[in-house]
């Protein structure tokens, strides 16, 4: 019984120095995709290492993605979905980091890292209405030629921070039909180009390219901190001068945001006049009947 005691008690430690020792040690690093997820035909859920596909909604959640391939393209999305942020998610690939077949929006509070041979994020749709939106979420680009490219939709970045890095001299950060920066912090060693029209408007901006800066056939900069108005310079550093006032939900762009709250607030308190008036109102004629009562000779018990 002594000796059956004892070899418990060592089992009993064993495990538990065990314990101890798998607690100490970091957690293991999420699983490495090696080849290109491709959500672009997909037709139903799909599920893997840091990625979710919810098929019905047209929805894919990327959390501790790591996808690092040899193969041409390293994330393929379908039009019209959503892409959600978590976490820190990397995708490496030898000519495509991602590509998108039309419209799809970026959203979520967390980090792409991209590392492409040629292009960071591709919009491969040859269609002037879809639009790619990038309106939350931290962005960090290194590729070959272009960080964004698009031949026919449009590109807007209204994201928390983006910095692009290209390699090639003749690339550019940005090179799209219709580009609009317009939020958040953008940063650059190349320029920002479009064939049709550029919007830069209200943002924090650090560019320093070979050649100008921004340029495009329509070209609009504005609630920037520059000393005047933007020449052709190839170096940009500014801040937004814009001022942060949130649109009516109600309402739309025309109105300002503070119109909500007063409508709430008269809600509000319509909601308690309705509700406490017809209370006050009962107790006030309750009180005056058990006041004629009394009068009256009643005794009334409260």
């Amino acid at each position: 019984m002594i000796m059956i005691r004892r070899i418990s008690l060592i089992l009993l430690t064993a495990v538990m120095l065990f314990s101890l020792a798998a607690a100490a040690l970091p957690a293991a690093a999420a699983d490495t995709v090696t080849t290109t997820v491709n959500i672009a035909t997909a037709n139903k859920n799909v599920r893997g290492p840091g990625y979710d596909w919810a098929n019905r909604y047209d929805i894919l959640t990327l959390d501790g993605l790591n996808i690092d391939t040899s193969d041409a393209y390293g994330l393929r999305l379908p039009k019209n979905c959503t892409v959600v942020l978590k976490g820190n998610n990397t995708i490496k690939a030898a000519k495509y980091g991602v590509s998108c077949s039309g419209t799809v929006v970026f959203k979520g509070s967390g980090k792409l890292t991209i590392e492409a041979g040629e292009i960071g994020i591709y919009l491969i749709a040859q269609d002037s209405t879809q639009k790619v939106r990038l309106i939350e979420g931290k962005y960090e680009i290194t590729a070959g030629t272009y960080g964004i490219y698009s031949d026919a939709s449009d590109f807007s970045f209204v994201g928390e921070s983006m910095s692009v890095k290209v390699a090639d001299e003749n690339g550019a950060a940005v090179s799209g039909r219709a580009v609009n920066l317009l939020g958040g912090s953008f940063s650059a060693n190349a320029p920002v180009e479009s064939t049709h029209q550029l919007l830069v408007d209200g943002l924090k901006i650090d560019v320093d390219a070979n050649r100008a800066a921004f340029s495009s056939k329509n070209l609009t900069v504005k609630n920037l901190s520059l000393a005047g108005e933007y020449a052709g310079e190839s170096s940009v550093h500014a801040k937004s001068t814009r001022k942060e006032v949130r649109d009516s939900i109600l309402f739309g762009e025309s109105v300002p945001g503070w119109v909500d709250y007063i409508l709430l607030l008269a809600a509000t308190a319509g909601i308690a006049a309705a509700v406490v008036v017809p209370v006050l109102r009962k107790k006030k004629k309750r009180e005056e009947l058990y006041k004629r009562l009394a009068e009256e000779g009643y005794d009334i018990i409260k």
